[in-house]
């Protein structure tokens, strides 16, 4: 493995994930900040609260993209090495949580994350899809977020010990997992005290709101 070119997949992957996606959505089709809005996170859970539907459908889709093709030139650049490609998708979902663009104000690495996990195991990124269901019977994102982060983190520990995953993609496993629990910290805390915030119907904010010192 050329470590050139494993250094620039690294990079890449952290300054593809850094690419601050729900801020520059919710510029460019309701002129606003988000992170002026809700918990502040530039993440596709408070566009959907702050902005509605559609801007938050298109920031789960980039987001997801992001950490797919991350791994996807990690695994270009270095013929395949499953140990570049697992910690590319940790770059990648470090690179959204904590993005250098905007002031490492970024989301909870959740979907960045999975599109990772796409590219690195299918089998592993279809057990953590049952997050989308905890969702949709709690409406609760940081639950389904938290849950399917761990079916997802057990499945691809399951596949690695049993020889059906590279061993190597432990490393994308326990890192990326505890990531994202570390970012989910507040909203564990509310969980825990009851006052976490439900998903509803979303929002329709027109214009950007003026922040006051």
């Amino acid at each position: 493995m050329d470590p050139v070119l494993f250094t620039g997949s690294l990079i890449v992957a952290y300054l593809l994930g850094a690419l601050p996606t729900g801020l520059a959505v919710g510029k460019l089709i309701r002129g606003v900040d988000i992170r002026r809005y809700g918990s502040g996170s530039t993440g596709s859970t408070n566009v959907y609260r702050t902005l509605g539907r559609i801007p938050a459908a298109t920031v789960v889709g980039l987001d997801i993209a992001k950490g797919a093709i991350a791994v996807g030139i990690a695994w270009a650049a270095t013929d395949g090495n499953e140990y570049a490609q697992a910690l590319t998708g940790v770059a990648v979902v470090a690179g959204h949580s904590w993005p250098v663009f905007s002031g490492f104000r970024g989301g909870k690495g959740v979907l960045t994350g999975w599109g990772a996990l796409i590219a690195l195991s299918p089998i592993a990124a279809g057990v953590t899809a049952a997050g989308w269901v905890i969702v949709t019977v709690t409406k609760y994102v940081s639950v389904g977020s938290l849950f399917g982060t761990t079916l997802g983190a057990i499945a691809l520990t399951v596949l690695a010990i049993t020889g059906l995953a590279p061993m190597e993609y432990l490393i994308f496993s326990v890192v990326t997992a505890g990531m994202i629990f570390v970012r989910h910290f507040d909203n564990i805390s509310r969980l825990m005290s009851g006052t976490e915030q439900p998903v509803t119907e979303p929002g329709k904010p027109t214009r950007a709101r003026t922040r006051h010192s």
